[in-house]
């Protein structure tokens, strides 16, 4: 190994400790400059609080530059030099054929600190195993959707993954230990009590943090499968419409214990539900946070 590619190594192993601090970045960006590599204005421009209008042309030129160019417009959010979210959604009109080499495209210098993925490229089994052979090190949000069923073994065990987002109309078999992953949301059709094992037989000891999106009325078995976990303090429930019956599950849950925000907001509550949720809260020690949306007739 060279004395040059160590030293970008080691200014790289720097920011994969502390992905979301700046200085890392400036740190790189200073050496790249010193070097002659673009990448290096790129990263000072982007780190300035405001633009002026020429410097906001001297960003865009940068981003063409042949070492820097990967991914342009809504497909990607740039910070501090390099991609920080990317969008790869299945293509639809002109060159709807055309899928995107994933593979290549994580291998790309410009994706080396990316955070926050949204995969919704079919085949998605292929593009899942592209993503688990590139296991990107930083990647801490990772977004999946697909109009087929779900098999929860191919989705990648990354072990800097704190958040996973599923919409999906149906999943099946069981998700691998994720050793951060605190954090999920799910949209899909299909639940029974095998689709909760799987879920979060193997991460349900981290997961704090979960949103519960359904198509319809809100039924029993989902939510007490979600109440369930052990250390959930962070719940947020979408559905068409939602009975007392949900609410009278809640209460009588251990989740009363441990629950800090509760989001009902867009969960279609009925007005009796509503009233009773209210009496419920007296009930939750530790609710810091209620958010309601207007009450569903009863």
């Amino acid at each position: 190994m060279s004395a040059q590619v160590g030293q970008r190594s080691a200014f790289e192993a720097a920011i994969d400790a502390a992905p979301d601090a700046a200085n890392g970045y400036a740190v790189l960006g200073d050496w790249l400059s010193q070097e002659g590599d673009p990448r290096g204005e790129l990263i000072a421009l982007q780190q300035l609080s405001e633009l002026d209008r020429r410097q906001r042309e001297r960003v865009k030129a940068l981003l063409y530059e042949p070492s820097i160019r990967c991914l342009a417009g809504p497909l990607a959010q740039w910070r501090w030099g390099f991609v920080h979210t990317a969008t790869l959604v299945r293509p639809t009109g002109p060159g709807a054929s055309e899928r995107i080499d994933l593979a290549r495209l994580l291998g790309h210098p410009s994706l080396r600190f990316l955070r926050a993925l949204t995969l919704g490229q079919e085949p998605l089994f292929d593009a899942l195993d592209e993503l688990a052979a590139a296991a990107p090190r930083v990647l801490s949000s990772l977004t999946l959707y697909s109009p087929r069923l779900l098999e929860l073994s191919r989705v990648p065990s990354l072990s800097s993954l704190t958040q996973l987002q599923l919409s999906v109309p149906e999943v099946a078999g069981a998700l691998a230990v994720m050793p951060r992953l605190d954090s999920m949301t799910l949209s899909f059709l299909s639940w029974d009590g095998a689709t909760a094992q799987g879920l979060f037989e193997a991460n349900e000891r981290r997961l704090a943090m979960l949103k519960l999106v359904v198509a319809g009325a809100l039924e029993l078995e989902p939510l007490e499968a979600v109440l369930a976990l052990p250390h959930l303090e962070h719940l947020t429930l979408e559905a068409t419409e939602m009975g007392v019956d949900a609410i009278e599950a809640i209460a009588s849950s251990e989740a009363v214990n441990r629950l800090v925000t509760l989001d009902l907001s867009r969960s279609g509550l009925s007005e009796r539900g509503a009233k009773r949720l209210l009496q419920v809260t007296r009930q939750l020690p530790r609710l810091s946070s209620l958010v309601l949306g207007d009450a569903a007739d009863p």
